[in-house]
């Protein structure tokens, strides 16, 4: 049995972890549909791993798509939605990985709470060199809505624990290289589709949410997508002129604390 799941993994220069990733989805409980990824113009040996990856598990199951020029993270994760054959999209990083009842859990839930458009979980921070010990995900998980004024001041949703349906009308933002997935639960919510997080850990990063490897490294291109959100926000009418005058300052107080925080590290 497998879920009807279609995961999507954009790949970026990512031959080193990449495999990782895979194996975690590989080792699901319950395995999803298909596996898509993206080598995202990397211009290494990325498209080599990830069709050695495919060898190895089968092209029914890991579907390869190479885009000939960069599109970022946002444009990777939509040709592999586009691509998608199954009622749900799972969303996992190249350099993430998966708690092996997470498919099986998560799905579940969606599948008993049918008016939900996109749910989250709990993301837990391991060291690279650690071994992971899987705790146990409880019987009753809760589920915490996140309304708009939640999701104006704080991003609740690890992309590593998205599960959203595939025919959702929204689309990740290509012009937002560091913030595209944000927009996309802003779209969904304003929408009045509701969107959870359900408390559980169930994926794994090994590094630093922000400032330490990859697009969230820089800081700098992190505020200015999300204050440009907000500017949409607001010239959209989605918040007034006051609120879109407090959450510049609130997104301004945020990038001083995570260059503070990663000055200190």
């Amino acid at each position: 049995m497998m879920a009807s799941v279609s995961v999507i993994i954009p790949c970026y220069r990512s031959s080193g972890t990449v495999r990782r990733a895979v194996d975690s989805v590989a080792k699901q409980t319950l395995r999803p549909a298909e596996v898509i990824l993206v080598d995202d113009a990397s211009g290494d040996d990325t498209l080599r791993v990830l069709q050695q990856l495919q060898d190895d598990y089968g092209k029914d199951w890991i579907k390869v798509i190479a885009l000939e020029e960069n599109c970022g993270c946002a444009g990777a994760r939509n040709a592999a939605w586009e691509m998608a054959s199954y009622d749900y999209i799972a969303c996992l990083d190249s350099d993430d990985a998966w708690h092996p009842e997470k498919i099986a859990v998560q799905y579940s839930w969606m599948l008993h709470h049918p008016d939900v458009a996109l749910s989250g979980h709990l993301n837990a921070i391991v060291k690279p060199d650690v071994e992971i010990i899987h705790g146990a995900i409880p019987e009753n998980i809760g589920a915490n809505p996140i309304s708009r004024n939640r999701l104006l001041l704080f991003n609740d949703f690890p992309m590593s624990s998205v599960m959203m349906k595939r025919t959702l009308n929204q689309r990740f933002s290509p012009s937002l290289r560091y913030c595209g997935d944000y927009f996309l639960w802003f779209e969904i919510v304003l929408a009045g589709l509701p969107a959870v997080i359900l408390n559980f850990t169930a994926a794994y990063s090994f590094k630093a949410p922000f400032g330490e490897g990859g697009l969230t490294k820089n800081l700098l291109g992190l505020k200015a997508d999300v204050s440009e959100i907000y500017r949409r926000l607001w010239k959209s009418g989605y918040i007034n002129s006051l609120e879109w005058s407090i959450l510049s300052l609130w997104a301004l107080a945020k990038h001083y604390r995570r260059v503070y925080i990663c000055s200190t590290r």
